[in-house]
């Protein structure tokens, strides 16, 4: 007898606990229907760009110091006092043309003036002494360059050397808007041992005077060029060491997608797959995203 109620008892709390997990999975499910339903109601906004074709390269940017192709130093032979200024800074020059006159202050030389002339054509870019200063042959008076064509003088790391060939090129803007670039680079060398860089020059043609000696102009040394597909750098994310996008389909859903990347180059990163021209990615509003989500694109 009492074994039969221990059997009726057990049968009775499976059956209540079977008819309990029922309740359970039916809650659930229903609790999970109405979460999809609102999820449904609730549409992203977001802002896409097509992946199209684009002029990229690899490049480094420099500061490069601008030089006439010649300049000279020049100092006197003679020990005196400048008593004479005969050009002015800024001014043209021709080779053998005075330009100053030092008293030599010597008894015998009293009335004579020592003419220091211009060894090459060129423009006095900047006196270096004042009249009355005594100067010698170890003192600077000034600085003649020839601009014409000036050179452009700056330096690269050693990491980089080896990407140069026979097609890169520099290019900069001036503050007047005007472009240059040129191929004709010259390479040092050597390469110093503390910065572990190397110096490289550039002669560009200067007829109208837009480069000053002297002066300081930020460009860009471009190893080489291709197009390329590319979407903006903001559109790609980085997920558990993987590359990936949104891309945005037909019904308005996005589309999780891993692509592989090649260059970047200024607000660009190139597409070596996982996207395809013309496709709309997502650049922004892409942090919240997940894979089949419903979106609206804002244009």
């Amino acid at each position: 007898m009492k074994r039969k109620i221990i059997f009726i008892t057990i049968a009775i709390l499976i059956i209540g606990l079977t008819i309990y997990r029922i309740f359970q999975v039916i809650n659930k499910y229903k609790i999970q229907k109405n979460l999809s339903e609102k999820q449904q109601q609730f549409v992203y906004t977001v802002k896409v760009i097509p992946a199209k074709y684009h002029l990229i390269a690899d490049s480094i940017n420099f500061v490069g110091e601008v030089k006439g192709i010649n300049e000279v130093t020049v100092s006197p032979k003679v020990t005196g006092r400048l008593a004479k200024k005969l050009k002015e800074e800024g001014g043209y020059v021709t080779k053998e043309d005075i330009i100053c006159e030092i008293d030599r202050d010597e008894p015998v030389l009293k009335y004579t003036l020592y003419e220091l002339k211009s060894p090459i054509d060129g423009i006095l870019a900047k006196y270096f002494v004042d009249i009355g200063s005594v100067v010698s042959p170890q003192t600077p008076i000034c600085i003649i360059s020839d601009t014409k064509k000036v050179k452009i003088i700056f330096n690269i790391a050693e990491t980089v050397i080896n990407k140069l060939n026979k097609n890169s090129y520099v290019k900069f803007q001036t503050e007047n808007g005007k472009v240059f670039s040129s191929r004709m680079l010259q390479l040092s060398n050597y390469i110093d041992p503390i910065s572990r860089t190397m110096e490289v020059r550039v002669v560009l043609d200067n007829r109208d005077g837009e480069l000053k000696s002297g002066s300081f102009v930020k460009g860009e040394l471009i190893f080489y060029e291709k197009v390329a597909l590319v979407v903006l750098t903001e559109t790609v994310f980085d997920v558990n060491d993987k590359k990936i996008v949104f891309v945005v389909k037909e019904d308005n859903t996005v589309e999780e997608r891993e692509v592989k990347v090649g260059l970047k180059y200024k607000n660009y990163i190139e597409i070596i797959s996982g996207v395809k021209q013309n496709e709309k990615v997502v650049y922004q509003g892409g942090e919240l995203l997940v894979n089949g989500m419903k979106v609206e694109v804002v244009e």
